[in-house]
């Protein structure tokens, strides 16, 4: 063969062991991103269930149900695969006894066969082989006496060698059979680990599944009160602001334009439920976690247009800031400004609380062009 063969034939040679080699790696890779995946989950379900059900956001609150109920399939799953092991285990257990109780069977037939062919020979004791075969009349006697003879010691020989492999035999199924009793054992353990991680992720989707639904119902209950108020509200601040209009009229402090900027934030927090449609209602606005008695400041300075308790809102106040746009902050637990007051930017105007329709302590707050709820981020900083 030329030479210059060889190159491919090595190169051949080398790429098919590297293949072989690498084969493994690749498999340990997979299962170390197996592992890493269900850790990642794990992780994922450890910090949902320790999220705070009433500071968390609707889409904090959502996300952590779903990742829940992901945790729950995924621990039910595990536990269904580990009762499958248990019983694959205990089948096992049964195949094993039952080997060995066939062996024992087995042992005790031939121990017996045994028995009685001792005792036979020590009752009726054959005649030795020379003397058997020296006392045959002829030649074909002779022989016949000798195969005899022969026959019957290999019977005996073979009982034994029978009844010494039997218990052999159940030495070693004796061993399996505990062999497959410990496998059951660190199954039921086993199994117990996964039904304990199975139950503590159903209480804790369920914590957080009854949280998400009450506040679900809470939303709705208020959503449904404001939608029945936005009427007479909408009325209300525009009949306002066309008397402040009339008060001040000559006054240049405005253009007529809504400035997209200029706002504060009135309190700080998170927000837990932003504007728009949310479970089939209409949110007018946005709530803003804080706890009770936190301060509520004007968000710009104006004039209080509306300062009392008012249908879903409960305690609230609306701050007309002039070219038809206003502030509106409900659910207070105490109002600090009374109507007709003029308020600077900054300045306290109630305290945080949860009066009217609410779900628990927040500032629900609104922006609103002649009357028409807009999104408030759109002003806020």
């Amino acid at each position: 063969m030329p030479k210059t063969s060889r190159p491919p034939i090595v190169a051949l040679v080398l790429l098919l062991v590297l293949g072989l080699v690498a084969a493994p790696a690749q498999a340990e890779t997979a299962e170390q991103l197996r592992k890493k995946r269900d850790a990642a989950r794990a992780k994922r379900a450890q910090i949902a269930a320790r999220i705070d059900s009433l500071k968390a956001s609707d889409q904090e609150l959502e996300g952590a149900v779903s990742t829940l109920n992901k945790q729950v399939v995924a621990q039910q799953a595990n536990a269904d695969a580990a009762r499958q092991a248990v019983q694959a285990a205990l089948n096992a257990v049964a195949q094993a006894d039952a080997e060995l109780g066939a062996t024992e069977q087995q042992i005790a037939t031939l121990k017996k066969a045994v028995i009685e062919r001792a005792v036979a020979a020590y009752v009726r004791p054959q005649e030795d082989a020379f003397t058997g075969v020296m006392g045959a009349r002829d030649i074909n006697e002779a022989s016949r006496r000798s195969s005899m003879l022969s026959e019957v010691a290999n019977r005996n020989s073979d009982a034994i060698d029978r009844l010494r492999a039997a218990r052999e035999d159940f030495a070693i199924k004796q061993a399996k059979a505990r062999e497959a009793r410990d496998v059951a054992a660190e199954r039921r353990q086993a199994v117990l680990a996964r039904l304990s991680e199975l139950q503590k992720a159903q209480a804790e989707k369920q914590r957080l599944s009854a949280a998400l639904e009450a506040r679900i119902a809470d939303y709705q209950r208020e959503a449904d009160a404001v939608a029945a108020a936005e009427s007479g509200l909408t009325a209300l601040i525009q009949q306002k602001q066309a008397a402040r209009a009339s008060r001040s009229a000559g006054d240049p402090g405005t253009d007529g334009r809504v400035s997209g900027a200029g706002l504060i934030w009135p309190v700080r927090g998170p927000v837990t439920s932003g504007y728009g449609q949310r479970w089939g209602r209409m949110h007018a606005g946005i709530d803003i976690g804080a706890g009770t008695g936190v301060p509520i400041r004007a968000a710009k300075g104006g004039e209080v247009i509306f300062s009392g308790t008012m249908s879903g809102y409960g305690n609230a106040i609306i701050v007309d800031h002039g070219g038809g746009f206003t502030t509106l902050y409900a659910h207070q637990s105490r109002l600090a400004a009374r109507d007709g007051q003029s308020v600077g930017q900054g300045d306290i105007i109630g305290y945080v609380g949860s009066t009217g329709r609410s779900t628990g302590p927040h500032l629900h707050f609104e922006t609103r062009v002649n009357g028409s709820p807009r999104n408030p981020r759109n002003y806020l900083p």
